[in-house]
């Protein structure tokens, strides 16, 4: 009977499967810790273009002026006094107080 060599090469080498296997898990993570680092990256950018804004002077400019007009006094807009101007809050007041019947 022949005795069995224990250097003898059978084509499995263990040492060459755990080495991959170790090396494809590594990368795997690695892979996994490059994409969330690019996804809270861009998340970021989103985040910031839409909280931290830069300021917008004529828009601030055109906002002021609204609200100005909206705060205005009541007054008419043409010579034969068929059209007013007032406040949304004292039309609704009037309204409130006279019925569906309201004259400027």
């Amino acid at each position: 009977m022949a005795s069995a060599d224990p250097k003898a090469n059978n084509g499995f080498n263990a040492l060459a499967v755990v080495c991959c296997t170790v090396a494809a898990l590594l990368f795997v993570v690695a892979l996994s810790l490059f994409m969330q680092g690019g996804y809270l990256a861009a998340q970021a950018r989103e985040t910031n273009a839409k909280t931290v804004t830069p300021v917008n002077e004529p828009l601030r400019a055109a906002d002021a002026e609204q609200a100005a007009r909206l705060q205005e006094s009541p007054r008419w807009l043409d010579e034969q006094k068929t059209k007013a101007v007032m406040p949304i809050d004292a039309a609704m007041d009037r309204m409130a107080t006279a019925g569906k019947e309201v004259r400027p």
